[in-house]
């Protein structure tokens, strides 16, 4: 490393550190109440690696990180830009296992393949994960094809879930993402699995994906509609 990029690598490894303290203070604070734990046992007990990929919407994944942290290694994919940095930090000091990789851009790889063949490799060996199905960068709310081929190509189940936090401060930011604020109480809930056929084509994984995009609409619904989160 060249001496003239020390003292940045300072401050960023200082900022990391930053982030995860404003982080854990924050998550020290809320009520968290999981719900549907059922159908989470359900997922490991009838995938055949004893695997699930939970689907998540870009803007809740602070919530959802929240309540699936400190219970079990969970793979966590971030980007290899500086601001994953920060996200694979933060992530793994909550427990979670950090899969660094990025989409191509310019035609130019950034890790993506790599980190989705270990992401692949790790789920079929028993470690589940979680996916931001309409991320990185939207639209928002419209789940993406990966989650599904992923599905098929292990055998994991899609395992929607929903993290719905009563006050929060809404970034203005293409998936409205959103931090909850101090002492905010948060419901997180999973729906059914959902197992992709490995025979699936093109089509049925679009289905399936409009399938999961409107289980987690459905959820998040369900919550607000019943008053549950005040």
């Amino acid at each position: 490393m060249n001496l003239t990029q020390y003292p940045m690598q300072l401050i960023h490894l200082f900022l990391q550190q930053l982030v995860w303290l404003l982080v854990k203070s924050l998550y020290s604070t809320y009520r968290i109440e999981v719900r549907g734990k059922e159908k989470k046992e359900m997922a490991i007990s009838l995938s055949p690696n004893k695997s699930f990929v939970f689907a998540v919407w870009h803007e809740q994944v602070v919530s959802v990180m929240s309540g699936h942290a400190f219970t079990e290694p969970l793979l966590a994919l971030s980007s290899r830009s500086k601001d994953g940095d920060y996200a694979a930090y933060v992530s793994k000091k909550m427990g979670f296992i950090p899969v660094r990789g990025s989409s191509k851009k310019r035609n130019k790889d950034k890790g993506g393949a790599e980190a989705l063949s270990l992401y692949i490799s790790q789920l079929k060996q028993g470690i589940s994960g979680g996916l931001t199905v309409d991320g990185p960068k939207g639209p928002r709310q419209v789940c993406k094809v990966g989650v599904a081929v992923i599905a098929k190509q292990t055998g994991s189940p899609v395992l929607p879930v929903v993290g719905i936090v009563n006050r929060y401060w809404e970034f203005n930011s293409w998936d409205r993402f959103k931090l909850p604020k101090p002492f905010a109480k948060i419901i997180m809930e999973y729906d059914d699995p959902i197992f992709i056929p490995q025979d699936s084509n093109e089509e049925k994984l679009n289905n399936f994906c409009q399938e999961i995009a409107l289980r987690m609409k459905n959820l998040e619904q369900k919550i607000m509609k019943n008053r549950d989160i005040k």
